[in-house]
């Protein structure tokens, strides 16, 4: 609450409270008015006084003049009053002279006006300035509710920064800054990152408050259901008082409230990606037209699987920054699995943001692979996550051997792919398979021959022949 100062106290009280000659009423703040006549009266003051005195133990000389005043000063005084009439009719000279060395100001209450008169104007004017802060304040309350009602983040902030002349800002869990008012304030925000970084250890009880070289800045956490999804800073050029820092929590507490509905449609535009990426898998042209009817990114054919370990709803959207194409197909407490288009950015630059996340994250990408093939390559994904250790992370854009050769049985013919798995059934026997076939065996040679051109492999390697088999027998053809 801003007191009221030497120079508005006595506007306030006009001729009974004026400055002495020579003196000027200065813009110091007065914390209380006392009234003593002892010699030394700072036993009882704490600083920031208006002392009223009659003079009545004031020393007639100018050295012991001089020794009161240097009392007063140590006591941290805002002004001397004199009233004048019981004991002086006038200002001593050696007390003007003492004021005026020593830099007190030093005032008069002239006769007959009782000091009484001087304290209930000093208590009305604080009584008047609480009510105006009250009204300000609830003025700006009101300003943040109708700027979260409205969903407008950057109206929270706004009205923050107009209540305080500084600035407001909202930071990620991370520390990094998502959005400042003023919008010339960026710079100064950008010096606490981090100092929030420092916090995210102390969950939802990490506010703080610290120094910067231009403000003092105050720091909140934006919590929904006990996780702390971001911050609140505002930076102001002197420290808040509690009445203030109520209506940064006030502030804290809104955008908190707006991050939880932002939560809710989130999951709503989640629950639609799981339905369309479980469509990809089973029917390419209804997942297509759903993802356009619902706002998604349409899948393509091929895609990759990317299966990350870590805080699962973080990642997901630390991968969705990266690649906005990418589908969440499954996101659980500590794991998520995304769909990805084929052609994806730099790889190297989502390794560095997962790290950035958690450095302890875990992630495979999968090489690219055709719609019908997606359950055995979520699988395969998934198995290879298992084993991965914390941090380790492979995500080579390029398809694997295992991928390009599992993706080449797309490309085969029925009657192609017939005689591969009964090649493969009976391990490598011309005459079984043939006979499995009702065909000649020489039609069998044939169409395995072709089938070992098309996958550019070596059907004879018995690696490569059990992976086909295993593959064979996953999707239905053996």
């Amino acid at each position: 609450m801003p007191l009221p100062t030497v120079a508005t106290l006595t506007r306030r009280l006009g001729h009974d409270l004026r400055p002495a000659h020579g003196f000027t009423a200065t813009t110091d703040e007065i914390t209380a008015v006392h009234i003593s006549d002892l010699p030394d009266p700072g036993g009882y003051l704490s600083g920031g006084e208006l002392l009223l005195s009659t003079g009545l133990s004031l020393p007639a000389d100018r050295a012991g003049c001089e020794k009161y005043v240097a009392r007063l000063v140590e006591a941290g005084v805002s002004a001397l009053a004199l009233g004048l009439g019981p004991v002086h009719e006038e200002v001593p000279a050696p007390l003007s002279e003492a004021c005026r060395c020593a830099g007190l100001t030093l005032l008069v209450v002239p006769a007959p006006t009782p000091f009484l008169s001087v304290t209930k104007g000093y208590w009305d004017a604080v009584s008047g300035s609480a009510a105006r802060q009250l009204q300000d304040m609830l003025g700006h309350h009101r300003g943040l509710v109708d700027a979260a009602a409205a969903a407008d983040a950057a109206g929270v902030l706004r009205t923050l920064s107009r209540a305080f002349g500084g600035w407001a800002a909202r930071f990620s869990p991370r520390g990094e800054l998502q959005e400042v008012r003023p919008g010339a304030a960026r710079g100064d925000a950008q010096r606490i990152s981090g100092e929030l970084v420092r916090l995210r250890g102390a969950g939802i009880h990490s506010a703080a408050s610290f120094a910067t070289p231009s403000s003092a800045v105050l720091a909140y956490p934006i919590a929904v259901e006990g996780e702390v999804v971001g911050h609140l800073a505002v930076g102001t050029e002197v420290p808040l008082d509690q009445v203030r820092r109520q209506l940064v929590l006030s502030a804290a507490g809104l955008l908190s409230l707006d991050s939880e509905r932002r939560r809710h449609q989130t999951h709503g535009t989640y629950e639609a990606e799981r339905c369309v990426g479980l469509l990809v898998g089973h029917e390419l042209q209804a997942a297509r037209r759903l993802a356009r009817l619902t706002g998604l990114p349409v899948p393509t054919d091929p895609l990759r699987v990317l299966a990350v370990r870590g805080p699962a709803a973080e990642l997901a959207e630390t991968v969705r920054a990266w690649c906005p194409e990418a589908l969440r197909l499954q996101v659980t407490s500590r794991e998520a699995q995304v769909l990805l288009p084929a052609a994806v950015p730099d790889t190297a630059r989502l390794a560095a943001q997962l790290a950035d996340t958690e450095e302890s994250t875990a992630a495979v990408l999968s090489g690219p692979v055709s719609t019908p093939r997606l359950a055995e390559a979520l699988a395969h994904t998934l198995e290879v996550l298992e084993v991965l250790a914390p941090g380790e992370r492979r995500l080579s854009s390029g398809a694997s051997e295992r991928d390009r050769l599992l993706g080449g049985v797309d490309a085969l013919s029925q009657p192609q792919v017939a005689a591969l798995a009964e090649f493969l059934r009976h391990r490598g026997h011309w005459e079984a398979a043939a006979r499995g076939l009702g065909v000649h065996r020489n039609t069998v040679r044939y169409r395995v021959t072709r089938c070992e051109k098309v996958l550019d492999t070596d059907l004879t390697d018995p690696d490569v022949a059990a992976e086909l088999w295993l593959h064979l027998r996953r999707i239905g053809l053996a």
